[in-house]
């Protein structure tokens, strides 16, 4: 089990498991047009963008399809930071 911090809370998670799939358990809803549970993730939809950083970074962050991307203990994750939400915007207006 690892511990990663999302929007502020601390959540227990299996290492290795997609951002995702943790993001779904813990009720916290983030667009993902191409996601299914019969088919394996790919990110193609792009929406499902998240932020990670991590303490030891210094203020440096990220941003990764959450369908793909695995949790890592002392991860910390935003999913919906301004920056997030006009680059999902964006996404849908190239659709």
């Amino acid at each position: 089990m690892v511990t990663v911090t999302i929007n502020g809370k601390l959540v227990r998670a299996e290492e290795g498991e997609m951002l995702l799939a943790v993001l779904r358990r813990e009720k916290i809803d983030i667009p993902a047009l191409c996601h299914h549970e019969a088919v394996e993730p790919y990110g193609a939809c792009r929406l499902c963008m998240v932020e990670i950083t991590r303490k030891e970074w210094d203020g440096w962050k990220n941003m990764v399809t959450s369908c793909l991307y695995p949790v890592a203990d002392g991860l910390i994750i935003q999913t919906h930071t301004n920056d997030l939400i006009e680059l999902r915007k964006t996404i849908l207006d190239l659709y």
